[in-house]
């Protein structure tokens, strides 16, 4: 995908959610999983339909994120995580008004 080659869309968001899961997997909390499964799935289905890839932005973000998350860094992986998400929402909110005009 980095390479510009999209065709892969859908295999990106499946590692993308794995991610994810692997990230909130060390919670603990089986209430928080399902939770975060359920929203997760839900924004997942609405970025499948119009499946959106931020690139090197979103790569980075994960990078970032994993080292933050080894580093036992609560409060930058916190950060990190909500400009994460807030980006990605823009870049799907953005997209879908594309798709429309």
């Amino acid at each position: 995908m980095l390479s510009g080659d999209e065709t892969q869309k859908e295999l990106w968001k499946r590692y993308d959610a794995e991610f994810h899961q692997s990230l909130i997997s060390a919670c603990g909390s089986r209430n928080l999983m399902e939770l975060h499964a359920t929203i997760y799935d839900k924004y997942l289905r609405y970025q499948m339909q119009i499946l959106t890839y931020r690139g090197d932005q979103a790569a980075n973000e994960h990078k970032h994120l994993y080292e933050a998350t080894l580093d036992r860094d609560i409060d930058r992986a916190d950060k990190l995580l909500r400009h994460h998400i807030e980006s990605g929402l823009k870049h799907t909110l953005e997209e879908s008004a594309s798709l429309q005009d």
